[in-house]
């Protein structure tokens, strides 16, 4: 009986654990994707030209209405739970084009 209890208590460490992993992570994927919003606002045709910018611009869009659906699927569903790295990677990909952006910029300000 006592190792079910530890057991218990283990498991639920682990999904607390898990939860506060997956919101951090949300957050800076929120933050990384607004912050390309502000980059491409002081873009100018010499760092990307128009249809780039309206090109990232959308697809951060739909980067953070993924981000926010997945964060209200994961908070609806009660319990703790995992998001895919398949389901991720496009994020990531995003946030690596926001920090190249990001560089750009900083060579052309310099």
């Amino acid at each position: 009986m006592s190792k079910d209890l530890t057991d218990l208590s283990a498991d639920a460490e682990a999904g607390d654990i898990l939860e506060s992993l997956l919101e951090s992570l949300l957050t800076d994927f929120e933050y990384w994707f607004t912050r390309g919003y502000e980059l491409i606002e002081q873009s100018s045709d010499e760092v990307m030209n128009f249809e780039e910018r309206q090109d990232l611009s959308g697809r951060l869009a739909e980067g953070l209405q993924a981000v926010k659906a997945t964060r209200a699927l994961t908070r609806a569903a009660g319990k703790p739970v995992a998001v895919s790295m398949k389901a991720m990677a496009p994020w990531h990909g995003l946030v690596t084009e926001v920090w190249g952006l990001s560089a750009r910029l900083n060579r052309l300000q310099s």
